[in-house]
């Protein structure tokens, strides 16, 4: 049994190849859009999920060095980029006494809200931070998709598979 413990290290890129810098990613929660389900024969109310709808996916980058390549992508509000955030996370297995890494890769197309830069201060470390709106949601571990949420285009895969198939057919799609 492998035990996973460590995000060793993580780098950033925009469209698969630029880098932005060093930065400290928080990563979108996955709410589930719920109603409220209440009828005769059911003993209260009980919640549902709307399959394949999500609440908002919002997050934050936290800059540790800010390039103008990375401004320029945070202060443009007509493009939302594709931004990736590979992670090398540890794990160990006790009967081996190895210890091993697997990928980690997050793949989010989001706009940016809001941008604050670093104060200035003597002798200070740097740290500028923008918030983001994802529409586009993508996690891989260790080179298995794991779920892909695109809310534009009306996709909601988990494991490679659609789960709103069904319901675009019912709609005619």
């Amino acid at each position: 049994m492998e035990v996973p413990n460590v995000l060793n290290d993580a780098n950033i890129y925009v469209d698969g190849a630029n880098w932005l810098g060093k930065a400290e990613v928080s990563l979108p929660e996955i709410a589930q859009k719920m109603v409220d389900y209440a009828a005769f024969g059911v003993s209260g109310t009980v919640e549902v999920p709307v399959i394949g709808h999500t609440d908002k996916m919002e997050g934050t980058i936290k800059f540790k060095s800010m390039t103008a390549d990375a401004a320029n992508v945070l202060y443009n509000p007509q493009k939302a980029p594709l931004l990736d955030a590979r992670a090398a996370i540890q794990k160990y297995d006790p009967s081996t006494g190895e210890m091993k890494t697997y990928p980690v890769k997050v793949t989010i197309r989001a706009f940016f809200k809001k941008i604050k830069l670093s104060d200035f201060k003597q002798a200070s470390d740097v740290e500028s931070e923008a918030s983001y709106a994802a529409h586009y949601f993508k996690l891989e571990i260790d080179g298995q998709e794991i779920v892909e949420i695109d809310q534009f285009n009306y996709i909601y895969k988990v494991k490679g598979q659609d789960i709103l198939t069904e319901i675009k057919s019912t709609l005619g799609g």
